[in-house]
């Protein structure tokens, strides 16, 4: 996970990580984006879309930079600040449920609109379809080239459902010997490393970084 570290002053709040800036708005406002990129510092705010001059966002920022050009000398998060963006970050999540719940809404919608539509469609294909069928028996053809495309006729091997296996079984002509094989026991393996920690001929484990989660007022992450 990225390192970030913040700055707030009496107008501004801004979370900075590898990626770039988040400025938030007076009084914990909407936050936006300052990217970092190869061209240098990128707003997706409407001024920075239509002017040519840097936004009250890309120049808070190089304020920022220049207060506390230091990664390592720029301010820690307050407790304070800590609640601000837990608030803030259960805002969004219920920003994302709501989309989600429009979108699958929306999908729904679509969804039955097409059974609909490929139902109605499915119907009058399977007329077509048993008139053609009709047309290449009766005439035994195999094979037949129309402008419109060509036709086939194939013989298909019958299907065999096995509803009673130990029955079958019975009948030695059909029961085969299957050697024994050798199976990993994953569970006895991940013990025996997590326990020892050696890696054993044949393996590589992977350390991974911790992981963070959160927890919201009347909900859980």
């Amino acid at each position: 996970m990225e390192a970030i570290t913040t700055a707030m002053d009496t107008t501004l709040d801004i979370i900075e990580s590898k990626s770039g800036f988040l400025v938030g708005g007076e009084y914990g406002g909407n936050a936006v984006e300052v990217a970092r990129t190869d061209s240098g510092l990128q707003c997706q705010c409407f001024i920075a879309q239509v002017s040519h001059d840097d936004c009250e966002h890309i120049r808070a920022v190089r304020d920022y930079i220049a207060s506390v050009p230091m990664s390592l000398e720029r301010p820690m998060l307050s407790q304070a600040s800590a609640d601000l963006y837990l608030s803030k970050l259960g805002e969004l999540e219920i920003s994302e449920a709501t989309n989600e719940a429009s979108a699958n809404e929306q999908t729904g919608r679509i969804q039955l609109w097409l059974e609909m539509e490929s139902e109605k469609l499915a119907r009058k294909k399977a007329y077509y379809i048993q008139a053609l069928d009709n047309f290449m028996q009766m005439n035994e053809y195999k094979t037949k080239r129309l402008v419109a495309g060509t036709l086939k006729l194939r013989s298909q091997q019958p299907e065999i459902k096995i509803n009673d296996e130990a029955k079958v079984l019975m009948d030695e002509r059909f029961v085969r010997i299957v050697p024994e094989k050798k199976a990993l026991d994953k569970t006895a393996l991940r013990k025996y490393c997590i326990d020892t920690g050696e890696e054993i001929p044949g393996i590589e484990i992977i350390l991974k970084p911790h992981k963070f989660s959160f927890t919201l007022n009347g909900g859980a992450r």
